[in-house]
């Protein structure tokens, strides 16, 4: 529709083997799962940088545990093979040099793979990417709630939670 973003409201019409999107499973063949798993078992990885830190489980385990956070934190859930998130390192990357002078921490977890249900009953993991925010002083998250992540968007979603930057 006018104004939605490409994956709002998405496959609709599509026959459901169309629809895999790494997350769910069921409605594959055992072909279609194998060509699945061949995607996702890629070493190349993306927002490389250096702007924005990997975290592993522990790292990121930890930064959801958190009572109060000492700094304000904006953490994309990702899959490196992922086109959604392909399509948005340059705008993550670009918002990282913009507002870690502000003193937003950038961070990434891969969240594919072995890590997938563990991101999914921690993490609000429903699609990749998944942009979190831990805003400083407080506890928890916000999650991205839009399809936009352009650099603009996201300083107007961190300043939104966290007030001007």
């Amino acid at each position: 529709m006018p104004g939605q973003q490409e994956r709002e409201g998405r496959w609709w019409w599509e026959d459901s083997a169309s629809k895999e999107c790494g997350l769910h499973s069921g409605n594959m063949t055992e072909e279609e799962r194998l060509t699945q798993d061949a995607r996702e078992a890629t070493d190349a990885d993306i927002f490389v940088d250096g702007s924005v830190l990997a975290l592993d489980r522990s790292g990121m385990d930890a930064l959801l545990r958190e009572k109060t956070h000492a700094e304000t934190t904006l953490a994309v859930l990702y899959a490196p093979w992922c086109p959604f998130c392909q399509a948005m390192q340059g705008s993550f990357l670009t918002s990282a040099a913009s507002l870690a002078p502000k003193g937003v921490n950038f961070v990434k977890f891969r969240a594919d793979g072995d890590e997938k249900e563990w991101a999914k009953e921690n993490a609000s993991l429903n699609s990749f990417p998944t942009i979190l925010l831990f805003p400083k002083g407080r506890s928890g998250y916000v999650k991205l709630p839009s399809e936009r992540r352009d650099p603009e968007s996201l300083e107007i979603f961190v300043s939104s939670i966290v007030g001007k930057l």
